[in-house]
């Protein structure tokens, strides 16, 4: 049986501009992170060993948190980084098989581990694009090829950036 990546409902929930979802606090908390999304990336694939396939921004206790979701063989980890000193704060494991099951069909393992652009990368690229900091960031399947929306935050708006994860260039903008 064929094991798959999802992230079709997290698509869902990200077509709607990210300032809509999120919090007064946590965009306030967003702002004042001293660690870069990417910083946390590293950080989170370093102790997870394996590939940032979901990145969110959310607020547990007035401390502002990247979650990061790490694909490692036939385990998801969500690692919640500090966006203030870029310490992990906890983590929590589950199946690939339970995770995709959850979040529904869409990438496959090897798409990931072929990617010429990693997760990192695409939020650089998207990050330069947009003029802002990314506050959201996934792995989805498009068109049967491998991309990353990242949702970059300038201003008081949001551009919602689609890379391609095998050539890295901009597939989309949308303001």
């Amino acid at each position: 049986m064929k094991m798959l990546l999802g992230t079709a409902a997290l698509s869902l929930i990200l077509a709607a501009p990210a300032l809509a979802a999120s919090s007064d606090s946590d965009i306030a908390a967003f702002r004042q992170a001293k660690v870069s999304l990417t910083q946390a990336i590293a950080q989170a694939e370093q102790q997870g060993k394996g590939k940032a396939v979901d990145v969110d921004f959310d607020t547990k206790n007035s401390v502002g948190l990247y979650q990061i979701d790490i694909v490692s063989g036939e385990t998801v980890t969500r690692w919640d980084v500090d966006a203030s000193n870029g310490k992990i704060a906890s983590a929590d494991k589950q199946t690939l098989a339970t995770w995709a099951q959850q979040l529904g069909a869409g990438v496959e393992p090897r798409e990931l581990t072929a990617a010429s652009t990693s997760l990192a990368q695409a939020i650089g690229i998207a990050e330069n694009k947009g003029g802002g900091k990314a506050i959201e960031a996934e792995v989805d399947h498009d068109n049967n090829r491998l991309t990353y929306e990242v949702e970059v935050l300038n201003g008081n708006g949001t551009r919602t950036i689609r890379v391609d994860g095998a050539t890295g260039q901009v597939m989309a903008d949308k303001s």
